[in-house]
């Protein structure tokens, strides 16, 4: 599990990858150029989640269900997170697969560069809310939108935990 914690430590960004498709059974199996059956996508999960004082746990504001990632998708999100942290690129905008259930941005503020991240999460609900629902597919039009200052260490942390999780669910693939 992937945490981003804001700098007071109340609220949180967190990511799990949960597991990989398998690969794609049947007579004629899919094979890459290099001869290799391709790596099926990541399982995830996603929310936002605030700390309870009262009985020091984490509770959710906003949780996805599960939502799919791309293996190339979340090599763009370390590569991304490692590039913005190391100061070769100004912030970090990032959307998981083509319905865009988790949408980051990553950026410094303008008062104390390299002390802090501004971290902005879009958590589209539309996906979730078409299928209990049973009502058309609307990307884009039920989104909840976070916003908060991190420490640039929780960031480091953040972007350590996505890269050990991918790599190890995409090891062999």
């Amino acid at each position: 599990m992937a945490e981003l914690p804001n700098d007071a430590g109340t609220l949180r960004l967190r990511v799990d990858l949960v597991d990989r498709e398998a690969p794609v059974r049947g007579p004629v199996p899919l094979v890459t150029e290099d001869g290799r059956v391709p790596a099926g996508r990541l399982l995830a999960a996603a929310g936002v989640e605030y700390l309870d004082p009262r009985d020091g746990e984490w509770w959710p504001l906003v949780r996805l269900p599960v939502f799919y990632v791309a293996p190339e998708g979340i090599r763009a999100l370390a590569q991304g997170l490692a590039d913005f942290l190391r100061g070769a690129a100004p912030g970090l905008a990032w959307q998981s697969e083509e319905d865009g259930a988790l949408g980051l941005q990553l950026g410094a503020p303008g008062e104390v560069p390299g002390e802090s991240v501004v971290v902005e999460v879009g958590l589209d609900l539309s996906l979730f809310l078409a299928e209990v629902g049973a009502g058309p597919r609307r990307p884009g039009m039920e989104l909840s939108l976070f916003r908060f200052q991190a420490t640039r260490a929780g960031a480091v942390a953040f972007a350590e935990a996505v890269r050990r999780e991918a790599e190890g669910l995409l090891a062999d693939g």
